[in-house]
């Protein structure tokens, strides 16, 4: 199994691979990542972490995984233009948009479905695989004991979480951060009001702030699950985070049979140490034999450091609770919960003008600096001195672009082709007697000595009867084909196929179609709306019930979820509407529907008025709006059902659904 791991960074992601992780996910700054607030990568730096993972047989993902809306369709082209240049292993996607401009525009880059798009069955496992995903990241909120059963129905490739942050709510339908702060989840900018105290009918507590998942004791399990990556949470962690999870999984995964327990203990130890929060086994034993949330404890990760005593001018007055080391990652928490500013420690003051390198537990401390932080909140340590990879990711290698080489060799002719350029050799080579020719040895020559700014991408070789070349003569070829062909290349020409689809997609997404009829919302009592979550266990269920309802003459179904399109497959002579939680942003996506005979699409309902008119101003799908009022949150654990509110005095109702529970806004419920 792959041990996929998260970089926030360059320096993380060479943390990750120093521990042992055979893969890492990244985000481009400011380009559709669900870390936003993670430093993220530029261009540049991630051709450079693409290229040493290339040369080091490890993995790099891109991760494109919110919601884009009409008026950023050129700037996500652009982006996808970029990484069609540096080819990333895979990109992980969300909106169906994105999915549908890469299997036109860029088919070469594969898609991984995020967790966001809170896949959790196997028949949504079916719709992505119809779609062209080649791996599914799965919602986490799934059982062990689910899982196994989805596995046994697939050969795509199936990703699951093992380590780190678990959002209280299923994927992709958190709408809580938007509706509080207009700062949306699903656009990568959550504020985390999860992590927050609130008010219930069984007391005030943090009811939505579950633990970390840690799934040391599962891996046997998940590996006959046949689970292709284990994935470690955290782009918004510390180096020593990153490199202690990777660590300690690389361990037990490599541990031979008779050693697996020494290195469980050894694991163990070493992932006590990264900082985090009450560890549990997740959704993976839900109902959890160990509850997932504990009301009691706050939600924001990190060990209790010290404790704010007074704040002045100059900077902070703290009563450390655990030892400090300048170099340390720290962050205010404040009482009720929530995100206070995090900082290095970088100077502090046993005593008025004495520093201090390193401070015990029980000492006074002054920290300099200016913080927004009050008396009685607390510090917490979120990484720790000594895990700095900033000198490695300095030196990491110059960017260079792959080239995609096709060869055809035969003892008479060379033939080498790139980007409409062609070289071609005539040969004599003579049959050989003991050692032929062979494509591995072809494709290893031309692999080496390649010119900046590029370096081989695929490269395809056939080789045509059996004659002998000798190692001298193929790199002389190969030393020709450079000195020829990279005086004629530049990366403007050799790229010049990205201008033409630019050219294509713009007059696509420009053209106004012909109004579409008025859409309507679907009336549900002559329709049937099939439920967003379905366990596993009650697929058959649904698909009774769906058979029940076209016998009883229901020709109208709504699908609100992705499971909808396998689960009505059998029906032609229907007609579906497509509504939230799968989300529909953009007139890319409204097409896709379109293509996969959808009638009508709800779009999603965070977007604004200015780009919901955009939408359905050039959709060629009917869209509309809901005229009620989606869940703010939607999960499996069990919350206290009734009235709720916060400490800023936003009220909420929660109620139970089926078999999830619902968080609504309270002046809103009724419609």
């Amino acid at each position: 199994m792959e041990l996929l791991s998260p970089a926030g960074n360059p320096e993380l992601a060479l943390a990750a691979f120093a521990g042992g992780a055979d893969a890492v996910y990244c985000g481009l700054s400011g380009a559709f990542n669900a870390r936003m607030r993670a430093e993220n990568f530029t261009p540049e730096t991630l051709g450079k972490l693409i290229r040493f993972a290339n040369e080091n047989s490890k993995k790099v993902y891109v991760t494109l995984n919110t919601l884009v809306k009409e008026d950023e369709l050129g700037s996500l082209f652009e982006t996808l233009t970029t990484l069609d240049r540096l080819h990333p292993d895979a990109i992980i996607v969300q909106d169906p948009g994105i999915i549908k401009v890469v299997k036109k525009y860029f088919p070469e880059l594969k898609l991984h479905a995020s967790t966001q798009m809170g896949i959790h069955n196997s028949a949504g496992v079916a719709a992505m695989e119809a779609l062209g995903v080649s791996r599914v990241i799965l919602e986490r909120q799934i059982t062990l004991d689910e899982l196994k059963k989805i596995s046994r129905q697939t050969r795509l490739e199936l990703e699951v979480f093992i380590h780190g942050s678990l959002c209280c709510s299923l994927s992709g339908r958190c709408l809580l951060s938007g509706f509080l702060y207009d700062q949306s989840g699903n656009r990568g900018r959550c504020k985390q009001p999860c992590r927050r105290r609130y008010t219930t009918p069984q007391g005030n507590g943090f009811f939505l702030s579950p633990g970390d998942l840690c799934a040391t004791t599962l891996l046997d399990e998940l590996e006959a699950c046949n689970v292709a990556s284990l994935k470690i949470e955290g782009r918004l962690r510390s180096p020593d985070y990153v490199w202690k999870t990777a660590r300690a999984y690389r361990m037990l995964l490599d541990a031979a049979p008779g050693e697996r327990d020494a290195a469980l203990r050894e694991a163990e130890n070493i992932l006590c140490s990264a900082l985090s929060r009450r560890k549990t086994l997740g959704f993976y034993d839900f109902p959890a034999k160990r509850a997932l949330v504990d009301s009691r404890i706050s939600g924001v990760f990190g060990t209790p450091a010290a404790k704010v005593e007074k704040i002045t001018r100059r900077g902070v007055l703290v009563s450390t609770l655990s030892p400090l080391h300048l170099g340390d990652r720290l962050r205010f928490q404040p009482p009720q919960g929530g995100d206070g500013d995090s900082f290095s420690l970088t100077k502090m003051e046993s005593a008025p003008g004495v520093r201090a390198l390193k401070v015990k537990a029980g000492c006074r401390v002054f920290i300099p600096g200016d913080f927004s932080a009050g008396a009685e909140w607390q510090l917490l340590k979120i990484g720790e001195n000594g895990f700095d990879f900033s000198r490695q990711a300095a030196n990491l290698p110059r960017l260079r672009y792959p080239l995609d080489l096709k060869i055809d060799f035969s003892a008479e002719k060379f033939c080498l082709t790139l980007a409409g350029h062609t070289f071609i050799r005539e040969c004599a080579f003579s049959p050989a007697e003991k050692h032929p020719l062979n494509a591995v040895e072809v494709e290893k020559c031309f692999s080496e000595g390649v010119p900046e700014p590029w370096r081989t991408g695929k490269i395809s070789v056939n080789v045509d009867g059996k004659f002998f070349v000798p190692a001298a003569e193929l790199k002389k070829m190969r030393r020709e084909f450079w000195e020829e062909t990279a005086q004629k290349l530049s990366l403007e020409e050799y790229f010049s196929f990205h201008a033409e689809k630019m050219t294509s997609f713009f007059e696509e997404v420009t053209q106004t179609p012909e109004a579409p009829a008025p859409a309507a919302e679907p009336d549900k009592k002559a329709s049937f709306t099939l439920p967003a979550f379905v366990p596993e266990g009650e697929l058959k269920e649904l698909e009774r019930e769906i058979e029940k309802q076209y016998r009883a003459g229901i020709r109208t179904f709504n699908i609100t979820h992705w499971h909808g399109f396998t689960l009505l497959k059998p029906y032609t002579d229907v007609q579906v509407n497509v509504l939230f939680p799968i989300p529909v942003c953009n007139v890319q996506a409204a097409t896709l529907m379109q293509t996969l005979g959808i009638t009508a699409a709800e779009a999603a309902p965070e977007l604004d008025d200015a780009a919901f008119s955009a939408l359905q101003k050039r959709s060629a799908l009917p869209v509309f709006r809901s005229s009620g009022t989606h869940p703010l949150l939607v999960t499996r654990l069990p919350l206290p059902t009734g009235k709720w509110h916060d400490e800023r005095n936003n009220r909420f109702t929660v109620r139970k659904n089926r078999n999830v529970y619902e968080l609504y806004p309270a002046e809103r419920l009724e419609i």
